[in-house]
């Protein structure tokens, strides 16, 4: 599974994993707001908060397949693209152990595939980044009588 590009699971459902939220968060620390929220981001699931899924086709079949575990607001959210976030998403695939789930298998093994831990490990590793660099600017600031923006 990839970041910010839309995938098709087996039975037709096309979602894709957005990080808008995780790039506005940056953009505000960027703009002096927020800068605490970067801090408390220290491992990988932590991104998980800044994560939202959006299904861009198959909505009416997945709400099918998963109504139990979902809200009547989960339900409009997917049938108008909107984004859910991405632990809630997660939670449409609770199941009893006997039950049939091809897309939460699917789901299931497509987050825990080595490749899109590498890519949440790469977007923490820019976080960090991030965070060095603006205090970076700041300590240099101050260094030099500035008062940080």
């Amino acid at each position: 599974m990839s970041l910010d590009k839309i995938y098709t699971l087996q039975t037709g459902t096309s979602l894709k994993i957005s990080t808008m939220a995780l790039q506005e968060l940056i953009a505000n620390v960027k703009n002096g707001r927020e800068f605490t929220k970067i801090g408390q981001i220290r491992c990988v699931t932590d991104l998980y908060d800044y994560l939202s899924v959006i299904v861009y086709k198959g909505a009416i079949g997945l709400i099918k397949r998963r109504q139990k575990w979902l809200t009547q607001k989960n339900k409009a959210d997917l049938v108008a693209a909107r984004p859910i976030p991405f632990r809630e998403f997660s939670n449409f695939f609770w199941r009893n152990l006997d039950e049939n789930d091809p897309d939460g298998d699917e789901w299931i093994q497509l987050i825990a595939d080595e490749g899109f831990y590498v890519q949440l490990s790469a977007v923490l590793d820019g976080l960090r980044a991030t965070e060095r660099e603006i205090l970076l600017d700041k300590s240099i600031a101050t260094d030099l009588n500035f008062q940080p923006i």
